[in-house]
């Protein structure tokens, strides 16, 4: 059932570009939205926010710091229903690079001392509260986003995309990327996002994540066929460096572990 009245909504970030907060400023029906919603906390566009209870809240960014765990749950037991929005929110995104590293020599090349005390692992929210629902990509997509606003107001909950990027793809067939033997991973990627980037002649690069019954393998083969070096597979899958990424994709490289190892001997 739809709620009487508007909608109390928060958009919170932690670790991140914030990339997916200037999605949602840059909507072209931005003021249609102010209209429908109260945005009582969004740093982006209030003076001074309200830190009360939430009908829906918004929340992008990795979770790198005990702090950020502490606000996080907070966030959480305050809002009614709550969505991961952007790659870092949902599964570390580019920020959970720094797990691939050794942590000592990270906190020296970047601060110039040890890692700091409060610091953890990169991870997404969902590692840390109950998520109600995951809005992928870095950034969030305007129309999934306006989408799901919508269904939300009048008391529905859109159902997660679950195919391939591919089928929201106007090139897929006979214009499909992969026939000009460009190394698109839409195939293996979550869809909803209506393919923007193979639309732009620009390949998939894996920023939702991998979804749930993607055929790795035969990406991999494919791309080993087209003469790709087992290096080139592997900093194509690892774009996005996370756990999901790491488990899912990059173990489909025979010689991941070994790449690895020569990387570090470099360092």
């Amino acid at each position: 059932m739809a709620k009487k009245g508007k909608l109390k909504v928060g958009v919170f970030s932690f670790t991140c570009c914030e990339g997916c907060q200037f999605t949602i400023l840059f909507l072209d029906d931005l003021m249609e939205l102010f209209n429908k919603a109260n945005f009582v906390y969004f740093d982006l566009i209030n003076e001074k926010n309200r830190n009360e209870t939430f009908d829906l809240a918004f929340v992008e960014g990795a979770i790198t710091s005990k702090r950020e765990i502490r606000k996080l749950k907070a966030i959480r037991r305050k809002s009614k229903f709550l969505v991961a929005i952007g790659a870092c929110a949902c599964h570390g995104g580019i920020p959970s690079m720094q797990n691939f590293l050794e942590r000592d020599q990270l906190g020296k090349y970047v601060y110039n001392q040890e890692m700091l005390e409060d610091s953890v692992k990169a991870a997404g929210i969902g590692e840390y509260i109950k998520v109600d629902y995951y809005m992928y990509g870095c950034p969030i997509i305007k129309k999934e986003f306006i989408e799901f606003f919508d269904s939300f107001i009048k008391g529905k909950i859109q159902k997660e995309f679950e195919g391939p990027v591919c089928d929201q793809c106007p090139l897929r067939g006979e214009k499909c990327l992969l026939k000009k033997k460009l190394p698109c991973l839409g195939a293996v990627t979550r869809g909803g996002c209506y393919a923007p980037c193979p639309q732009e002649n620009i390949p998939c690069y894996l920023c939702r994540g991998p979804r749930a019954k993607a055929d790795i393998p035969a990406e991999v083969a494919l791309f080993k066929k087209w003469g790709l070096s087992e290096q080139e597979i592997y900093n194509k899958l690892e774009h996005f460096k996370n756990i999901e990424v790491k488990e899912k994709v990059c173990k489909y490289v025979p010689k991941y572990e070994q790449i690895k190892k020569r990387k570090k001997k470099k360092k």
